[in-house]
């Protein structure tokens, strides 16, 4: 029987039933003591569901068909609060959770789910949480998992079916759900089946459209009797297109040309005016006694029997034949080293596919030379003009563009958003050859932010759908498992990829199999090394292949031949350090050619020597006290520490688990190297990625920086000028809100100010006006958001160019004469982006220490607007005469004690050059 005060609770909670259940758990007697649910309780939750996913509560999980309600949001009745508190009073948290995740309530059965200790049961309804959510990734990883543990969970089959489904990946999906139709369930299995066979045949049906549409178009190079495929144009107008332009080329005669224009004209239809009808008539006009010679030709380069492709391209050049000249161009891959050409050449055509072509063309040109901002712009502008046409093809392509443009960046959340719509799009208009780029495109990037499930999903889904190369999927598996830590896994790929034949093995084969040399040996891996590494030196002529091959060798030798391993990756920075900074290749195998030497001194013990080596790759002096160093190289951690006395410790270790980008730093530092640094009136930290910008490597009380270059010494002593930019009009596309705006000290200034704001506050302005300033203050928005970007940028005022950001790249071309101390008050200002690419400190604090900067201080993570009184403490203490680290130290004390809720500060950075 209840008690009265149970009964008062029953009453209120007809008026606050979400209030009243919290206290209801809170007064329910002992455990143990109520009866358990009815029956009833479960049938009606599952009568009342329509979530896809599956829970492993036994209850929840009998199997009920799910029955469209005809798209009307139906309100669930609410769970009895009696069941509730029975299921409490038994400590049956998981089934409170499956009856709320049964009626869709998700973030309640969330809260319950998270209070109960990891298990596969529980990882399973976590992920359909996060499916229900949309965070696929999350999901992905939680299942993952599961099925590690136990790879018949059948919930978690089921669970990560619908989540490679709800991503695309259909072909996986299928393959999953048909795991789950085997396992012989009553109801799942039938459902599953039914579920495999329309996700397979969906997508084999775009395929089938694709290649049928291809096929028959392409048919026509070789046989004048071929049907014009004018359905297909109807229907599949972009993938015609693309085909048509090469039947065209390759008519020998008039005849075979004009034969051509009815498809033209549908074309046209379809996409509107009359670029290819008048693009037939244009070369039907032409002589034949001289092109048709070509045009034979050029069918042959089509199928892929012309014997010397680049004698033709010669050809075609001095012939004046200009559409013949861009597809051989195209053919044999000379766009870039005759871009002038194929640019007027492609402007006669008068055609607007071919003008988004060059669009594409000139972006990819102007990133290469740096400019990185006018090919955003540009792409930008394209992909509005095709999205205002009808050329859907072309829009996919330049999706995929700007993907990759963001992705080079470093910007790998924008990266993915653009590369996700170009593979939606490329889904909806059947474009099945540029599904498969987006799906290398998605797999490089996750792959690249530390998102390993995913990138192993893409690249199964690859796999899945029948491409016959199995070089691509086996070496980027590989890749992805060694980074995850998952040797072993990582070694069955390797073995994979050397056992196929029909592809020669890479240089990401030989990559893969130096790094496994340490964990994974095998007898003959020194014989695969050399053929992949004699197959590069073939393929890659550029001096920066060489120069990483080199370093691939050495890291392989270390373990078997030491001496030699070290002077190669000596040998390697010689030689990278001769070429120029912004060749992303050599400067990779630069730093991994120094990572690699300070881990093996660590191995070896040798940890005076692992430090000089920190200081050599930061370009900074060695410490003669009060310093830690702090190496990671996959599984391995090298840590130096020298204290007060310049004695020095060293701690080595080979164990880690997972990825360090998920790892606690907090702990990296064993206990016994913080004793050395006791005592200490500030310690230098060098640290080279992934290390480099975390911020919690010693405690907040301990006064701390890292050290990174050394800053130059200017002739004269510079006069003292503070530059304050602030106030911005960042760009409308970005549609970041306004901040407020700064306002001066009512204290007398004691150094000359000046202030840049509004559309004053440009890039180039801000550039120009820094380089002399000896303080530099920016309060900007800083888009650091994981949802909008992974780059270390400050958003400004946009330039007529279209620029608007103040980048890494861009500070560190700079000479900042004044040696300046630079404030950045902004999000995220201040954090490294943290990748698996991330081969040397890719920030903007980095970026101004590189220019000539003496210190720079920055936010990690997102900042209150009262930040910019914490940044004028620090400085006001700064120039009273306060070390950099001791001023930053004593400021976040003094706001930790005053507001909980600056933990904020634990999070700022702060850079020092010697």
């Amino acid at each position: 029987m209840l008690k009265p005060a149970y009964d008062k609770v029953l009453v209120l909670a007809l008026a606050t039933p979400v209030l009243v259940l919290t206290v209801l758990l809170a007064r329910t007697p002992s455990k143990g003591s109520g009866a358990p649910v009815s029956a009833q309780f479960w049938a009606e939750r599952r009568s009342a569901s329509r979530i896809e996913a599956r829970l492993t509560h036994p209850e929840a999980d009998r199997y009920r068909p799910r029955m469209s309600a005809g798209g009307c949001p139906v309100t669930p009745e609410p769970i009895p609060l009696r069941d509730l508190a029975r299921l409490e009073e038994a400590g049956d948290l998981s089934g409170i959770a499956s009856a709320y995740a049964l009626q869709g309530e998700w973030n309640q059965a969330a809260s319950f789910l998270e209070r109960m200790p990891a298990s596969p049961d529980r990882d399973s309804d976590l992920a359909a949480v996060y499916l229900a959510r949309g965070a696929h990734e999350q999901a992905l990883r939680l299942l993952d998992g599961v099925l590690k543990a136990q790879p018949k969970h059948a919930q978690a089959m089921w669970n990560r079916a619908l989540v490679l489904q709800a991503m695309g990946l259909t072909m996986k999906a299928a393959d999953t759900f048909e795991q789950v139709a085997l396992m012989g369930e009553s109801g799942w299995s039938r459902e599953a089946k039914a579920n495999a066979r329309e996700q397979r045949d969906a997508t084999m049906e775009r395929a089938r459209r694709w290649k049928e549409a291809r096929e028959a178009t392409l048919a026509l190079v070789d046989d004048p009797q071929a049907p014009l495929p004018l359905e297909a144009a109807r229907k599949d107008p972009g993938i015609v297109r693309q085909a048509f332009y090469e039947v065209v080329r390759a008519a020998p005669s008039k005849e075979r040309v004009l034969a051509l224009l009815p498809l033209a004209q549908e074309l046209d239809r379809g996409h509107g005016g009359s670029a290819l009808t008048d693009y037939v008539k244009r070369v039907s006009g032409r002589n034949f006694t001289r092109r048709g010679v070509l045009s034979r030709e050029y069918a042959s380069l089509v199928r892929g029997k012309l014997n010397q492709p680049d004698k033709l391209l010669e050809r075609v050049l001095a012939s004046g034949e200009d559409d013949l000249f861009l597809g051989t161009a195209q053919h044999t891959r000379a766009t870039r080293r005759m871009f002038s050409q194929v640019v007027e050449r492609a402007k006669r055509q008068n055609d607007p596919w071919f003008n988004l072509y060059i669009e594409r063309e000139e972006a990819i040109r102007e990133t290469a030379e740096g400019q990185w901002w006018k090919a955003e712009q540009r792409i930008f502008n394209a992909l509005q003009r095709c999205r205002e046409g009808s050329l859907s093809a072309r829009c996919v392509d330049l999706e995929l563009r700007l993907g990759i443009l963001y992705a080079d960046l470093q910007r790998l959340t924008e990266g993915e958003q653009h590369a996700r719509t170009a593979w939606a799009w490329a889904r909806q208009l059947r474009e099945w050859d540029m599904e498969f780029t987006a799906l290398e495109a998605l797999a490089a990037i996750t792959r690249s932010r530390g998102d390993f499930a995913s990138s192993r999903a893409y690249v199964e889904e690859w796999s899945a759908r029948g491409h016959d190369n199995c070089v691509w999927p086996r070496e980027n598996l590989a890749h992805t498992y060694y980074l995850d830590n998952r040797m072993d896994d990582a070694r069955r790929e390797v073995d994979a990829n050397a056992a196929c034949k029909k592809e020669p093995l890479s240089l990401l084969f030989a990559v893969n199999l130096a790094e496994l040399s340490r964990t994974r040996p095998k007898p003959g891996d020194e014989a695969l090394l050399r053929q992949a590494l004699t197959w590069a030196d073939h393929s890659n002529p550029m001096p920066s292949d060489a120069v990483y091959a080199r370093y691939v060798e050495g890291r392989f030798l270390l373990d078997s031949d030491r001496a030699r391993g070290l002077a190669l990756l000596r040998q390697t920075i010689t030689e990278a350090e001769a070429l120029p900074r912004g060749d992303s290749l050599a400067r990779e195998a630069w730093a991994l050619s120094y990572s690699s030497l300070v881990t093996d001194a660590g191995k070896a013990g040798e940890y005076t020597q692992a430090l000089e080596l920190m200081a050599a790759q930061l370009g900074t002096p060695v410490p003669q006290r009060c310093a830690l160093a702090a190496a990671v190289h996959g599984e391995r951690t090298v840590l130096v520490a020298r204290g007060t006395q310049g004695q020095v410790l060293g701690h080595y270790e080979t164990d880690r688990q997972g990825p360090f980008s998920r790892a606690d730093t907090s702990r990296l530092v064993p206990d016994r190297l913080r004793e050395v640094l006791r005592g200490c009136e500030r310690v230098d930290v060098l640290a080279w990625p992934p290390v480099f910008g975390r911020t919690d490597l010693l405690p907040p009380e301990v006064p701390w920086s890292f050290r990174l270059g050394r800053t130059a010494q200017p002739r004269t002593t510079p006069t003292a000028r503070r530059l304050v930019v602030s106030s911005v009009d960042a760009p409308a596309l970005l549609q970041l809100p306004r901040l407020p705006p700064w306002l001066p000290s009512q204290e007398p200034e004691a150094v000359p100010l000046q202030v840049l704001s509004g559309s004053d506050a440009t890039p180039a302005r801000v550039l120009a006006d820094m380089r002399d300033a000896t303080e530099i203050e920016i309060h900007a928005h800083g888009i650091m958001d994981p949802a909008l970007s992974d780059a270390s940028l400050v958003v400004l005022s946009p330039e007529t160019s279209g620029r608007y950001a103040l980048t890494a790249d861009v500070v560190r071309q700079q000479k900042l004469t004044g040696a300046p101390m630079v404030f950045l008050a902004a999000c995220s200002a201040g954090r490294a982006a943290i990748t698996t690419t991330s081969h040397e400190p890719f920030s903007l604090p980095a970026a101004f220490i590189d220019a000539g900067a003496r210190a720079v201080l920055a936010s990690t993570v997102d900042i209150p607007d009262a930040a910019g009184r914490f940044f004028d403490g620090v400085r006001r203490r700064i120039r009273e005469g306060a070390a950099p680290a001791v001023a930053l130290r004593d400021e976040r004390q003094r706001w930790l004690e005053r507001d909980s809720r600056a933990g904020w500060t634990r999070h700022v950075i702060l850079v020092e050059s010697y």
